[in-house]
């Protein structure tokens, strides 16, 4: 992933910690309200792909539970009796590969909070609400309230729709049959239009087109999530070594 932090900002280590606030959450729930009605019908998508291969309960608590909408989608393909362990937990691992990144992004933030907490938000972090949550720092809202705000919003929209696909799904739909795993990716692109900071990021943001472009026509399956995000992190390395 590229970074966001213009190279003569003072670095995140040596601001004041972030704080944690019931105005933030509001602030969080607020600003992720589009992403999370936009969010529906891939929610629904999904537990109809997956009403065909297990019940709407299990659909729905995968959803809950593992709340990863690319990786779950990805591990449909491999859901076949006797479940291949190895496989999916693979697949799963390389399509949230990217959060590692963001994680690392957002890590600075945390300094001084409970590891509870750090647990909790780390593991309900989506790529909108990562990219809402390090816009809102980089203005000067510096409150980790806003994420949990958007995994409150996000949430139950992702498990109902799941639900309610899986209910009412047709058998055997195939989401892509629609486009929606390119309207997924174009609702992150447009999410992190915003963190553009000048032409320092513009070296990272070219190496993650094309490592992801590259890897979506010579590479099978998700690895151009895995290649982008990979680009993008040595290209930044490079600019901070001029």
């Amino acid at each position: 992933m590229p970074s966001f932090r213009p190279m003569d900002s003072p670095a995140p280590q040596s601001a004041e910690p972030a704080t944690f606030t019931r105005a933030g959450i509001w602030r969080g729930m607020k600003l992720t309200l589009p992403y999370s009605v936009s969010a529906l019908p891939f929610g629904l998508a999904f537990g109809a792909a997956a009403g065909a291969m297990m019940t709407p309960a299990e659909a729905t608590l995968m959803s809950a539970l593992v709340f990863a909408g690319s990786a779950q989608f990805a591990v449909l393909s491999l859901w076949a009796g006797p479940l291949p362990l190895l496989a999916i937990t693979m697949t799963a691992f390389l399509v949230n590969a990217r959060h590692i990144v963001m994680g690392a992004a957002l890590q600075p933030h945390f300094a001084g909070q409970p590891r509870s907490l750090v647990l909790l938000l780390g593991g309900g972090m989506t790529d909108a609400g990562w990219a809402i949550t390090l816009q809102e720092m980089l203005r000067g809202r510096r409150d980790l309230g806003i994420l949990l705000g958007t995994i409150i919003m996000q949430w139950p929209i992702w498990t109902g729709g799941t639900l309610l696909g899986a209910i009412i799904g047709s058998a055997g739909m195939d989401p892509k049959r629609w486009g929606l795993d390119v309207l997924i990716a174009g609702v992150f692109a447009i999410s992190v239009i915003g963190l553009y900071r000048g032409r320092d990021d513009l070296l990272p943001w070219i190496a993650a087109v094309a490592g992801t472009a590259a890897a979506l026509l010579w590479l099978p399956g998700n690895w151009y999530i895995l290649i982008g995000g990979l680009s993008a992190g040595l290209a930044g390395l490079l600019r901070h070594d001029d």
